[in-house]
C-alpha cells in the first residue's frame, strides 16, 4: 500500500523561485472500519495536482492520514457539510475529505454527480470561524482535486474545456493558465496568513556550481 507522506517527497518540484509547499492531512471515510477509496487511488490525484501547480511554486504535501469515524461515507446534506468543519481546525494544514458520495441527486442538465466540493464556513459561529475544506468522492477524475485547490485559493470556474476550472473539462491538455496560476500564488498567500503559518521555502538547484 503506497505511504502518501513517503511519496510526496518524491514529486517533482519547481526550481529557483520560492516553493510554496502546503501541508494537506486527509481525512479518509470508513465503511466497516476500511477506507472508502484505496490510497493508490487518492496518490493520483494528489501527483496530478501537483503535476499541475508546480509551474506556479506550488507544492502539496500530507502531512496526516486520518481515518473518520463511521457514518461519513456519505455527506449530502448542508448540515453535514458543516459539521464535518469540526474535523477540520485552522491548523495551518489543507484539510482534504475523501469519501463516498457527495450528492445523490443527477445535475439536470450535465446529467453526472458532484464529484467534489470547496467548502468555507460563511456564519458567526466564532467556533467555525475560518473553517474550510476540500470533498473529494472516490469516483472523482484525477483532476477533481486540482480543481477544488483552485476555488480553495480564489479561482472561479472557466468556460474553456481544456483548463481545470470548467466543470467540462476534457481532452489529454487540461491545466491551469498562466494567469490562475498567479493568481493562486496570491491566494496561498493570503490563506496561509489567515492559518499564520509559514508556507514556503526557497529552493535551489544545488547542482550547479
Amino acid at each position: 500500500m503506497p505511504d502518501l507522506r513517503r511519496d510526496a517527497e518524491q514529486w517533482s518540484q519547481p526550481r529557483g523561485q520560492m516553493l510554496m509547499r502546503l501541508p494537506i492531512t486527509l481525512h479518509m471515510a470508513t465503511d466497516a472500519g476500511e477506507p472508502v477509496a484505496e490510497r493508490a487511488g487518492v496518490r493520483r490525484w494528489l501527483e496530478r495536482a501537483n503535476a499541475d501547480l508546480a509551474p506556479f511554486g506550488i507544492q502539496l504535501e500530507v502531512r496526516a492520514v486520518r481515518h473518520l469515524p463511521e457514518g461519513w461515507d456519505s455527506v449530502t446534506r448542508w448540515g453535514q457539510r458543516r459539521q464535518l468543519a469540526h474535523y477540520a481546525p485552522t491548523d495551518g494544514t489543507i484539510h482534504v475529505f475523501v469519501i463516498e458520495e457527495l450528492d445523490r441527486r443527477k445535475r439536470p442538465v450535465l446529467g453526472r454527480k458532484v464529484r467534489g466540493l470547496h467548502w468555507r464556513y460563511r456564519g458567526v459561529n466564532p467556533k467555525l470561524a475560518q473553517r474550510e475544506y476540500i470533498m473529494v468522492t472516490r469516483g472523482a477524475p484525477t483532476t477533481t482535486l486540482a480543481h477544488e485547490i483552485g476555488h480553495l485559493f480564489g479561482l472561479r470556474h472557466s468556460t474553456a474545456t481544456d483548463n481545470i476550472m470548467c466543470s467540462c473539462r476534457r481532452g489529454s491538455n487540461v491545466g491551469f493558465t498562466y494567469d490562475q496560476g498567479m493568481l493562486m500564488r496570491d491566494g496561498v498567500r493570503a490563506y496561509m496568513a489567515k492559518q499564520n503559518v509559514r508556507y514556503g521555502t526557497r529552493h535551489a538547484d544545488r547542482r550547479r556550481r
